[in-house]
């Protein structure tokens, strides 16, 4: 893989990088026409689209938020901001955001 300029980003060229090495890496046959198919569908499907993609630390904080809200029994919040490092009160605010999520999908 070649190192990546800041200013040269192609984000196309990257998917179709891993697409071809998550494909060697699980014995897959024939992983360039498989890469090129599955960057063709992705090109269609957002093509001329801005694509934002989040930061694995922002996946990884959103997902330690869903799992704190589904633990949340109504009174745990000092053993649940123990068990994941956060203070009560960054627990409170999570199962706040979550809970008005939550409704306003109602």
């Amino acid at each position: 893989m070649q190192p990546i300029e800041p200013d040269r980003i192609d984000p196309i060229a990257i998917l179709r990088e891993e697409l071809i090495a998550a494909g060697i890496a699980h014995g897959a046959d024939r992983c360039e026409e498989l890469a090129e198919n599955v960057v063709q569908r992705y090109v269609r499907r957002l093509g001329g689209m801005p694509v934002y993609v989040r930061s694995q630390r922002a996946r990884d904080s959103a997902k330690v938020a869903d799992e704190i809200y589904q633990k949340f029994n109504g009174v745990n919040t000092k053993a649940l901001a123990r068990e994941y490092g956060k203070s009560a009160r960054t627990v409170q605010r999570i199962i706040l955001a979550r809970r008005a999520a939550a409704n306003s999908q109602r």
